[in-house]
């Protein structure tokens, strides 16, 4: 595993959600990192600007309204609790090749679980479980 790029001396656990480019171990080093040089990645800044919506949608692109869903469903709350889950999840967000990752999490049964079931709530707005 990676060490935190503040400490440099714990196992890195999170990715800053505002430069997405340093990892780190806990809420002191976040907050370090936070005090220092830390801006919001120029993707991240754009997809702000345009308030979630696509700046090239294609026919595969899915509203954000439907990716809200997502938050809804209790099988997909169940699901992300499994700590295996969590684990193959941060393996492809922290990834160098995150579609090598995906690849490999594919034939992990709760990953393909979860993928179907993620797949499923976007397409049909009936099959939320709340």
């Amino acid at each position: 595993m990676m060490k935190c790029n503040i400490c440099e001396v714990n196992e890195s656990k999170y990715k800053c959600p505002k430069c997405r480019n340093v990892k780190y171990c806990s809420v002191a080093c976040y907050q370090n990192h936070l005090s220092g040089d830390c801006t919001i990645n120029n993707q991240d800044a754009t997809v702000e600007m345009v308030k979630n919506e696509q700046l090239y949608p294609t026919e595969d692109t899915i509203p954000s309204e439907k990716l809200n869903l997502l938050c809804y469903d209790n099988r997909l709350r169940e699901l992300v609790s499994d700590s295996y889950l969590q684990k193959l999840l941060e393996k492809i967000d922290n990834s160098t090749n995150p579609n090598e990752e995906l690849e490999k999490a594919m034939i992990e049964p709760i990953f393909e679980e979860f993928a179907i079931r993620c797949l499923e709530v976007v397409k049909d707005e009936n099959a939320i479980e709340v």
